[in-house]
């Protein structure tokens, strides 16, 4: 099953009443790294905004082969970026495609206002994090920042 059709909302998956999720397997690959960012009031509190990346990138380093962008308490639909992973498929690693990337996930968000910040300003955490979480992804990538 895809992470994707897992959960089903905010605290919500598909595991029913008397079922244990026992297993998780996620594939080790070369060529690619990770990052989370997030931004929150206090330590230990929850996010106003978070944004994580995995990237992985051909043989010749610059040139992205494959995406995720997972994005938390910013109104993104199935906590991802679907739309941002996709335009950068094939692209060169850049802080333009990063910009543009991080532009389409915050443009298909929907936060609402609440005592963290209003929706505006979620919205702007959205494309802020994802391109500084695509950034440390790259370095971690090509093995500059471990």
């Amino acid at each position: 099953m895809a992470a994707r059709e897992f959960h089903t909302g905010p605290y919500e998956t598909v595991v029913g009443p008397a079922e244990l999720l026992t297993e998780i397997r996620i594939p080790i690959r070369p060529g690619g790294g990770s990052a989370y960012e997030k931004v929150g009031r206090r330590v230990g509190d929850w996010p106003v905004g978070a944004a994580g990346a995995a990237l992985w990138l051909d043989g010749d380093g610059d040139t992205v082969s494959d995406a995720g962008i997972g994005l938390t308490a910013v109104g993104a639909r199935h906590f991802s970026a679907a739309e941002a992973e996709e335009f950068l498929l094939g692209a060169t690693a850049s802080e333009a495609s990063f910009a543009r990337a991080g532009e389409i996930a915050a443009e298909h968000c929907r936060p609402s206002s609440d005592q963290r910040g209003p929706a505006a300003y979620k919205q702007h955490l959205a494309r802020e994090l994802t391109v500084r979480a695509l950034r440390r992804a790259l370095r971690r990538a090509r093995r500059e920042d471990a």
